[in-house]
């Protein structure tokens, strides 16, 4: 997969907008058009820092009682696997579940571990739970998208690493391709990637021909909603 997700598709692709990336899915027919995105809880905190694609790599964060810290073993399994995939050619995204009993109330994402997976190469933060440290995330330009922000970390930690886990709806297995935006996040099936952006050309050449069209006159009945 990595072979052909180029540095040079990636910043194609990192061009355009989220809706653009499943209109073009779409014309694959690889799965229903209800499928493969997030829901609208998920929330873009950065909108100004643009897009990012990249490759899943996941886990879950557990609530875990303050006198009896967990095993840090997932929390390490949980590092190498965001060093791998930088290694390995693919930039990571990190997607992360709240498993919390309390979901939202307890910050895994904030200034210390948002410097300590940039350096090791992630590029973005999607979970369903909680972030906070809003300036020095922005700052560190560590695209970010959650359900929730709050204050506090909470007491919690890595429960399980690098599964599939449900986010947003949506299924995010280990390596899967997202792109995600300030419109919300879309998986990218790995058989279309070699042929996605030519479909992309094709969407916004038929999209602004149609624009070109409503706005120089009356728009015919074979121009709408294609």
């Amino acid at each position: 997969m990595s072979a052909v997700l180029t540095p040079d598709l990636i910043a194609k692709l990192e061009s355009v907008d989220s809706p653009t990336v499943s209109n073009a899915i779409e014309i694959f027919k690889v799965r229903s058009r209800r499928e493969g995105y997030m829901g609208p809880d998920i929330q873009c905190r950065f909108p100004d820092l643009g897009a990012v694609v990249g490759h899943a790599v996941t886990c879950t964060i557990v609530e875990y009682d303050e006198n009896y810290p967990p095993d840090p073993a997932e929390r390490t399994a949980w590092m190498k696997a965001i060093d791998d995939s930088t290694k390995a050619d693919k930039p990571p995204v990190c997607v992360v579940r709240d498993d919390c009993h309390r979901k939202g109330w307890s910050s895994h994402w904030g200034e210390m571990v948002g410097t300590r997976t940039k350096l090791s190469g992630s590029k973005a933060i999607i979970t369903d739970g909680a972030v906070r440290d809003l300036e020095a995330l922005h700052g560190m330009g560590m695209k970010t998208w959650s359900k929730h922000v709050v204050v506090s970390h909470g007491w919690i930690d890595v429960g399980q690493a690098n599964i599939p886990v449900e986010v947003g709806g949506l299924i995010v297995n280990p390596g899967d391709i997202l792109h995600a935006d300030m419109n919300g996040i879309v998986c990218i099936p790995e058989e279309v990637i070699p042929d996605i952006w030519g479909e992309i050309e094709k969407c916004l050449a038929n999209e602004q021909a149609a624009l070109k069209e409503w706005h120089a006159e009356t728009p015919t009945s074979g121009t709408l909603f294609k």
